[in-house]
């Protein structure tokens, strides 16, 4: 039936729920347009499509601003709404919610799409094949009637998993992932101004800086061409010792053109045959300087080379030049891989601006994610470069060199705020612990966890520098402060003495002498540790906030407790006498079994501070965009990027007191969840992305 808009809008007038899609002509919001909107009420049992060639959508903005909406990944359909200035707030994202019913599961294990739901939940399969063919098709028949069924079943999955997470215990958490689809989308469709010669130029120095460390290690290798290595080795004393490795072993590496050519004669320059970028080939010059390179594959547990950081920087003495040389080169050719060309082919022609993508459970703790290599196919038709080159580029692992921030500026007339939360996740952990000498820090000393865990370690160092306590160190004992860091992170994410022994630079004995101590002196952390710990492993989940219900779930508990109850005493008997050390496929299976429970202990640990952390996040964002629009600024005040506990803005400069509302808004938020103690946030005002 072909009605008039003001017969639908009389239709609809009285629905409370509207299951809410869109189809379009591509998935670029700024680049791409409205093809058509669909509407649909489970109660009324009717499906509205309206044609937004012929139909102007602003006609249905009072009743989709004021009516519960439901959407399937609403993110996306709410950027072409803000395109015509309707701003819907009121809504359920049934993917959303099927994420947070699942978070911790592993991508690829399960799929969130509505045909997956539609099974789950409803035992129907639908048919998705004419997506694909929308943008040749047009408005047919066929495309309507595809259109239409997606508004069908949205509000019958809504009532099932609302029932799973009252079940569950996360409503409160499904309302607060709903509330901050809104303000998420609004993020993506602001972007963030990048200044193109700024970048240009900053491409130059990264080019210029990773020429010169290739260089550095070519020059390496040359000499040692040349001399030889002398490789040191300890005896059984601690005495260092020599064994000198022939200047032949590393001549292979090196080209010298004898030959030449008629036209260009003789090029005796040694060239370096080594490709520093090919890990297979910087394993070879590795293994020959004496470097360990085995590690062991968590997939198939087998052995396999690596020259990781985390593999080779506790390995120094061996050859600390090299490691050097190498890390910085790693260090200069990311740089100019992630961040050079790629953000340039970024830039949307309309706004001029980035816009990137966020996914909002990105990560098991529910913090957000940020970008994607799936090609931008709509920005790089437009920007005419290769699909390949035109991805959803990552803006919260940007180098935070003062030059690169830089870059990323306000626009004529505006200004930039860069607001983070003062130590929040040390802050959250003394709440969410309860330790007292956390608490004691932050309430009636400095905050200085760094000072603190420094007193707590090298205590006796700290004295023979003249402390007398840990207010102290940071003046006098520096070097102690400085060396514990590593220490005191590795230590609130739950990793074992290995593993901060590779961190910290140290023996194994001397990180579990560093662990005996900090849980002897932070006994709330070791307590909450302990409980977490026994808590997943007889649950299978953890609880990341009471408030809100947050759980991130042990996926495949079940068959790891059913393997548990199935290894008695005789198991274990012929475990050891038959498996144990051999690497047949018992010896994994157990290895396996004991590792994903050293994982989830972890966990246990630190994904409580790490998930508060992003409901608060969440939270601020939610009551700063309903901030933004109840205010009249939207549009104005743009929300440009969010970076775990980091939020940046772009405001116009007449609003001289918007830092201050967003300082408010953040810290109001954090005190929700964070009951004994304030965590400060810290805006600060330029003309480009401070932090």
């Amino acid at each position: 039936m072909i009605i008039t808009p003001a017969q639908a809008l009389e239709i609809i007038k009285d629905w409370k729920v509207c299951q809410v899609d869109t189809e379009t002509t591509g998935r670029d919001a700024h680049l791409c347009r409205l093809l058509s909107v669909q509407l649909g009420n489970d109660k009324a049992d009717i499906r509205i499509v309206i044609d937004c060639s012929t139909v102007d959508i602003r006609l249905f903005k009072d009743f989709l601003e004021n009516t519960f909406c439901i959407f399937q990944n609403g993110k996306f359909d709410l950027q072409f709404f803000f395109n015509y200035g309707i701003v819907i707030r009121k809504l359920y994202d049934t993917m959303i919610v099927e994420q947070l019913l699942h978070l911790g599961w592993p991508s690829g294990v399960i799929s969130y799409s509505l045909k997956a739901l539609c099974e789950r939940y409803l035992n129907i399969k639908i048919d998705k094949t004419v997506r694909g063919e929308i943008i040749w098709r047009g408005l047919d028949d066929k495309v309507i009637l595809y259109a239409a069924s997606d508004v069908t079943n949205l509000e019958k999955i809504m009532h099932f998993q609302v029932a799973e997470c009252r079940k569950k215990g996360c409503l409160v958490g499904a309302k607060l992932e709903c509330d901050a689809v809104a303000p998420i989308a609004y993020m993506e469709w602001c972007g963030i101004h990048l200044d193109a010669d700024k970048w240009k130029a900053k491409m130059v120095k990264d080019k210029e800086n990773l020429d010169k460390a290739k260089k550095a290690l070519d020059d390496f290798i040359i000499r040692l061409s040349k001399e030889g290595y002398k490789k040191p080795y300890k005896d059984d004393l601690g005495n260092t010792f020599y064994n000198t490795i022939d200047a032949n072993n590393f001549k292979k590496y090196v080209f010298i053109d004898r030959q030449g050519d008629l036209f260009t004669g003789f090029n005796l320059t040694p060239k370096v045959t080594i490709n520093w970028s090919s890990s297979q080939q910087v394993v070879k010059i590795a293994k020959l300087l004496g470097f360990n390179t085995t590690v062991q594959d968590k997939k198939t547990g087998e052995d396999k080379d690596s020259v990781l950081e985390k593999q080779l920087k506790g390995q120094k003495g061996i050859c600390d030049e090299f490691l050097k040389l190498y890390f910085d080169y790693q260090g200069y050719n990311k740089v100019v891989t992630s961040f050079g060309q790629g953000h340039l082919n970024a830039i949307n022609p309309i706004t001029h601006r980035i816009h990137t993508t966020f996914k909002q459970l990105g990560a098991s703790s529910g913090r957000m994610s940020c970008g994607s290599q799936q090609p931008n196919t709509d920005l790089a038709k437009a920007n005419h470069v290769k699909p390949q080159d035109c991805t959803y580029v990552n803006l919260q692992q940007l180098p935070s060199d003062e030059e690169t921030r830089a870059s990323f500026t306000a626009e004529s007339g505006n200004m930039f705020v860069s607001c983070d939360f003062s130590s929040e996740e040390s802050r959250l952990a003394a709440d969410i612990y309860n330790d007292t000498e956390f608490k004691k820090e932050f309430l009636e000393r400095t905050g200085d966890t760094h000072s603190m865990f420094a007193w707590a370690v090298f205590k006796n160092e700290c004295k023979q520098c003249g402390c007398k306590s840990a207010l102290d160190v940071k003046k006098l004992a520096p070097q102690w402060r400085k060396k514990v860091k590593a220490v005191e992170f590795a230590y609130l994410f739950g990793a074992a003495a290995p593993t901060i022994s590779k961190s910290a630079d140290c023996t194994v004995e001397e990180a579990q002498k560093y662990i005996d101590t900090l849980n002897e002196e932070f006994k709330g952390v070791s307590t909450f540790a302990s409980k977490g710990a026994a808590f997943v492993r007889s649950n299978g989940y953890i609880l990341i906030n009471p408030i809100t219900g947050h759980k991130l779930y042990w996926w495949d508990w079940q068959q790891w407790k059913e393997e548990s109850s199935n290894w008695n005493q005789d198991f274990w008997e012929k475990y050891r006498q038959y498996h144990k050390s051999t690497g047949d496929e018992i010896s994994q299976q157990v290895r396996h079994h004991f590792q994903a429970a050293g994982k989830y202990d972890r966990l246990a640990r630190n994904v409580v501070t790490q998930g508060t952390g992003a409901i608060i996040l969440k939270t601020a964002i939610r009551k700063l965009f309903d901030w933004i629009v109840d205010n009249n600024y939207f549009g104005r005040i743009k929300l440009c990027v969010c970076v775990h506990d980091e939020i940046n803005c772009e405001y116009p400069k007449e609003v001289v007191d918007f830092p201050k509302t967003l300082e408010n808004i953040m810290e109001a938020s954090a005190a929700i969840y964070c009951k004994s103690l304030p965590i400060p946030a810290d805006p600060e005002v330029s003309d480009h992305w401070v932090h």
